[in-house]
């Protein structure tokens, strides 16, 4: 909803680059960095230990991980942590 009214004319948004890359890519909207270098963030999942080994608990995390760095723009391994 937020890129839309940015998309209409009618607000402006700070969100990560990867959510707002599909609107930029087509000039719906411009994008500006924040400060010199942009800011960078990490994005955790969490859930209970013994979650873990529930078979579809990490197929779902190890899907949204390969997902994400496969089609996301701008999302990056940060010092090896991607496991």
């Amino acid at each position: 909803m937020m890129m839309q009214l940015v998309a209409s004319g009618r607000g402006v948004c700070c969100l990560p680059n990867w959510t707002l890359h599909e609107y930029s890519s087509r000039g719906y909207v411009t994008a500006k960095r924040l400060g010199e270098n942009g800011l960078q963030a990490r994005l955790y999942a969490a859930i209970r230990s013994d979650m873990l080994q529930v078979p579809y608990v990490s197929d779902f995390l190890l899907t949204a991980k390969d997902i994400s760095f496969a089609t996301l723009e701008g999302v990056n391994v940060v010092s090896g942590i991607a496991t």
